[in-house]
């Protein structure tokens, strides 16, 4: 767990130039970032922003750049070159970071310890006592489902309730700005989808939040835009249906049937560039049972599904709409998943 403190013996008392102009500035911007480890370039040139009060996606697979950028973002690595403003103020090492931010941001990173002689509670009354104006502990504790784990010590969590608890360190601190490193990692569906649920609790109240993830439902279900990182670059960037619908192309309609003459009557009525054979041998398309299979790439799936109950009532007819997924692979050519991000160091 990381915070930006205030240093109130020496107040910093130049101006905010950028949120002072044009009224409220971002929570978060970020301008031609480009992070480097030596000769390799982990992030490179990549910009986006984070308005008040949504919450932000990085969705990349593992290697992509994601921590690497969030330790950028939150003053824990100097950029070979770019600039991170947080509610308008510079970030970066040293006096023009930590003084300047003064408690605005809390970051639960990917890795990290807990003290494993402290108990929950123990844990978070600690943390708490570091901000101005934090969250109730208990209420805390009952909204991620550690109440009947409040007097454990961390060491004896198991590795779900470890990581609940991380992210409520992230949270007790109530600062504008809340930065989480794949935050659900190693919980089961109940546990993260409680996770998202106090997530967006407090991003109903007013809280911003960047987070990062390689999980697609995670990035569909939270994110009100997100951008797609891959190989340090940002690929695209957008709402998730924004993002879907850029880089995909509609509906495909698959299809499975005995019936000799289907196939070269879809060829007819959709046009042949627009339907594809499946040739039976391969993992992906081979055919159960010997019965061929096709698919229809179409704009009017629901159209296409009538055309083809009407002319073969006995075909196995199923529709895949675009996913985020879709779109991801669209993007980056790549699967969701790959060697750990930890190497970026």
């Amino acid at each position: 767990m990381f915070t930006i403190q205030e240093r109130r013996e020496q107040p910093d008392s130049e101006p905010d130039h950028e949120a002072a102009e044009g009224g409220a500035s971002p929570a978060l911007a970020v301008r031609e970032l480009t992070v480097r480890y030596g000769d390799f370039t982990a992030v490179n040139d990549v910009e986006f922003t984070v308005g008040r009060g949504e919450i932000y996606g990085l969705l990349g697979r593992n290697g992509a750049g994601k921590t690497s950028t969030i330790a950028a973002v939150t003053g824990l690595l100097r950029p070979a070159a770019g600039r991170i403003d947080v509610l308008g103020r510079p970030v970066g090492p040293g006096r023009h970071s930590s003084a300047r931010l003064g408690g605005a941001l809390a970051l639960q990173p990917q890795k990290t310890s807990l003290f494993p002689r402290l108990q929950v509670d123990e844990t978070l009354h600690m943390w708490a006592s570091l901000y101005p104006d934090p969250r109730p502990v208990p209420e805390l504790i009952e909204e991620l489902g550690l109440a009947d784990k409040a007097r454990t010590r961390a060491a004896k969590l198991s590795g779900g309730q470890q990581q609940r608890l991380l992210l409520a360190t992230a949270l007790v601190g109530n600062t504008p700005l809340v930065v989480l490193d794949e935050p659900t990692t190693g919980l089961d569906p109940h546990a993260r989808r409680d996770a998202w649920a106090v997530i967006n609790r407090a991003r109903a109240g007013g809280t911003t939040f960047l987070l990062s993830t390689h999980a697609m439902e995670e990035a569909e279900e939270m994110c009100d835009r997100l951008a797609i990182l891959h190989d340090g670059r940002l690929r695209t960037s957008g709402t998730p249906a924004q993002i879907v619908r850029s880089l995909t192309h509609g509906s495909t309609v698959t299809v499975r049937s005995a019936q000799e003459d289907l196939l070269a009557a879809a060829r007819e009525e959709f046009g042949a560039d627009a339907v594809t054979a499946q040739t039976q041998g391969t993992t992906r398309s081979s055919n159960r049972g010997g019965v061929p299979r096709f698919s229809v790439a179409t704009e009017q799936p629901e159209r296409a599904v009538a055309w083809f109950e009407e002319r073969a009532p006995a075909a196995d007819v199923r529709i895949h709409r675009p996913t985020l997924e879709d779109a991801f692979l669209a993007a980056t050519g790549t699967g969701a998943t790959g060697p750990d991000e930890g190497s970026e160091q």
